[in-house]
């Protein structure tokens, strides 16, 4: 799965159905598409000043004595999908915000973002995707960094052949409650090159949807970027990301608690699969399911309605490998990793 929710107990990959909630919960969607900047730029203040949104506070860092962007968050229209390097510090690979949107927002390594609705509100979830920086760095290697799955200089003269190194390239996702960290955290793996299969290996290049409503309540998010390749203690990959639809919500737990009525599970088996899927709804959705199924590069494969409580896909014509099935109903989104045979 792209989306690893890391608890000690069996987590039940479960969406909300929040138009069924309206009731006992308060949604706030941050598209960042409100703020204004002139064709190519960014958000870049000579001062540490964060920007907000109705539902958060977004860190900002600026480092004067050197006169750089050194940390948090920047939102921007800066549209490159191609160039490599520092020079590129906003673009991203997917070209644009999510569903093509205008403005998105890029972060850097343990960026902080704080809730204003307070108490007990919940991060539901965002897209994210690499920046064009990133993506290039691990696809290509440049100056500082290697290309993924490259064995030169790390796996030299080991058992490891050439090009298979297993690398990775992640975001975790931890949250805070009156300054604790909570127990539970989300991973996104970014890219991927620890397969036993090489040809699973994958460096995201679309958006995909993050669902943190796991971590439960918090007051502030924070996320930290794990790479393989590593020097003397530092991250060599460039530590950036963006993400986008960034979304709170703020229950009333009381009446979340009686009844599990408007909580859907979603199973797909057999996975892997070598001609076909079914992928079973438990529980109510707020309307009939749609299943669409992205290759690795994000690449629409196929999608299909799910109006009852079960449905199938076949994958008989596609090519061996993994793809990403994202169940959509409603504003729910549920991402699981489909292997083909």
């Amino acid at each position: 799965m792209i989306l690893n929710i890391n608890k000690t107990k069996k987590m039940i990959l479960t969406t909300v159905a929040f138009a069924a909630l309206s009731g006992s919960a308060q949604i706030t969607l941050a598209d960042f598409e409100t703020f204004t900047l002139t064709p190519g730029s960014a958000y870049s203040p000579t001062t540490s000043t964060p920007f907000q949104t109705p539902n958060a506070v977004f860190q900002y860092q600026y480092d004067s004595g050197f006169n750089y962007w050194s940390g948090g968050f920047a939102y921007t229209n800066d549209y490159d999908s191609v160039t490599a390097g520092f020079g590129n510090l906003y673009g991203v690979r997917a070209l644009k915000g999510f569903n093509n949107s205008a403005i998105y927002v890029v972060g850097q390594d343990r960026a902080v973002i704080k809730t204003t609705a307070v108490p007990q509100t919940t991060v539901a979830g965002f897209y994210i995707t690499n920046t064009t920086y990133a993506y290039k760095s691990m696809a290509k290697g440049d100056a500082f960094a290697r290309k993924f799955g490259d064995t030169t200089g790390t796996g030299s003269g080991t058992t490891i052949p050439q090009g298979a190194y297993p690398d990775f390239f992640k975001v975790i996702v931890k949250g805070y409650n009156n300054g604790a960290l909570k127990n539970d955290s989300v991973t996104v793996m970014l890219a991927d090159f620890t397969f036993t299969n090489n040809s699973q290996d994958f460096i995201l290049s679309s958006w995909q949807f993050v669902n943190t409503a796991a971590i439960g309540e918090v007051d502030s998010i924070q996320f930290f970027i794990r790479s393989t390749d590593m020097s003397f203690g530092f991250i060599n990959t460039p530590t950036f990301f963006a993400i986008d639809n960034f979304t709170t919500g703020r229950y009333d737990v009381t009446a979340l608690k009686p009844s599990f009525a408007n909580i859907a599970e979603i199973n797909v088996y057999p996975n892997p699969s070598d001609n076909a899927i079914t992928i079973d709804v438990i529980g109510l959705l707020a309307t009939p399911a749609t299943a669409v199924l992205t290759d690795a590069g994000g690449k629409l494969v196929q999608s299909t309605v799910i109006s009852g409580a079960s449905g199938n896909m076949d994958l008989s014509e596609l090519g061996k490998g993994f793809y990403f099935l994202e169940i959509i109903s409603g504003d729910n989104r549920t991402v699981k990793k489909i292997i083909k045979n």
